[in-house]
């Protein structure tokens, strides 16, 4: 996440000023650039910077090595002796400075810093065709290539399909990709098979990542596959809209199966639709009673669950542990009361289950990077 300039964290580099202020000397700098190699040093009190055209963010530093960077949304005051440089994080960018830079002393960064923007690694521009079929034993299609992408999900039973002359096998919960031009057969022998098929355009150009492999999918990619069949069969406003983000969204998925941080072990369509429920009920009683002082003891006692299988509930389901889990809500929670400004820091504590007000500050600190006091006066900077 992005820190703004009215962070508490930025008044080591600087001050805002909220009232509009004429500069003795200033000037105006367009640009676009994206990267730095230097960093200019302030050498006087009353270095001033606004913004006047686009999204800009400031590198800081105070000893010319460790940067940070935050978004400036308020004019700066810059401190004596902090070392600064500015990219352009939209299109263009347009500043007015209280100093002319080329008077500014600088040195060289180690090594040269880019804004990586957030954009898209691939991009799903259109499904073609879209089918769920149901075939019986001795089923076979004798091959095709086409110059799309092509998906396979198999919803029941076993299909055998060949990729440039090489055979897999897919079984119930598998996916296969085809890339364009690549050809492929299928069949279903002497067992029946209910399949999801996608012909799509996509712009990606790691093939190697997602083609001449079959995918077991994993917990939390089958909560996908059934919205994405939910909206493809639907004549909804905007499900064309949500075919696509759950398409791109389980592609994504799956090209994460290739880092083994994300995967977890493959269930039934069974054990997992009675965990999906019953963690749904778990996450609707915590909700319920945000308030109270809530413990494993306690989900465990009304669930009528043993304590490990609550743990491994939410560990394979909810990539997080009970306790964090409702920590987290309860300190996300005392972020909408203090907005609300209706209650003392103490008061909201006190209403959240937290042992004390010093335990409070402390995990919010942990969670958030600011004390609840400095977060209260922010959101009014």
């Amino acid at each position: 996440m992005f820190n703004k300039t009215t962070s508490p964290t930025f008044k080591n580099f600087g001050d805002l000023i909220y009232e509009n202020i004429s500069f003795d000397y200033e000037s105006k700098f367009l640009f676009k650039n994206k990267s730095i190699k230097t960093l200019f040093l302030v050498d006087r009190n009353d270095l001033f910077i606004k913004v006047i055209k686009g999204v800009v963010m400031i590198l800081v530093s105070s000893d010319g090595n460790t940067l940070e960077s935050f978004i400036i949304n308020r004019t700066l005051n810059l401190k004596k002796g902090i070392y600064f440089n500015l990219i352009c994080v939209s299109d263009d960018c347009e500043i007015k400075i209280s100093c002319d830079s080329k008077d500014l002393k600088s040195i060289n960064l180690k090594e040269k810093y880019t804004y990586k923007n957030i954009s898209p690694s691939l991009n799903i521009n259109e499904i073609y065709t879209k089918f769920y079929q149901e075939k019986g034993l001795n089923y076979n299609f004798p091959g095709e290539t086409h110059p799309y992408w092509e998906l396979t999900y198999v919803d029941k039973g076993f299909l055998s399909t060949t990729v440039d002359d090489k055979k897999y096998e897919l079984k119930q919960g598998d996916l296969i990709f085809y890339a364009p031009l690549q050809f492929h057969t299928q069949s279903t022998l002497d067992s029946s098979s209910s399949y999801l098929t996608i012909n799509f355009n996509m712009d990606f150009n790691h093939h190697e990542l997602l083609c001449n492999k079959v995918f077991t999918l994993q917990r939390d990619s089958y909560f996908i596959v059934s919205k994405l069949i939910e909206e493809l069969s639907s004549n909804s406003i905007y499900s064309n809209d949500l075919s696509l983000c759950y398409l791109k969204q389980l592609i994504i998925q799956t090209l994460r199966l290739e880092n083994s941080y994300f995967q977890s072990k493959p269930t039934t369509h069974m054990q997992q639709t009675y965990e999906n429920n019953l963690i749904n009920e778990i996450i609707k009683f915590i909700d319920n009673n945000l308030y109270e002082k809530l413990s494993v003891d306690t989900l465990c006692r009304h669930f009528c669950i043993s304590s490990s299988m609550l743990h491994s509930l939410f560990k394979n389901n909810m990539d997080n542990t009970v306790k964090n889990y409702i920590n987290d809500l309860k300190l996300n929670k005392s972020k909408e009361l203090i907005k609300n400004s209706t209650y003392t820091l103490s008061e909201i504590s006190e209403m959240l289950g937290f042992s004390s007000i010093h335990y409070f500050s402390k995990k919010f600190k942990s969670n958030f990077g600011i004390s609840p006091t400095e977060y209260s006066k922010s959101i009014y900077d």
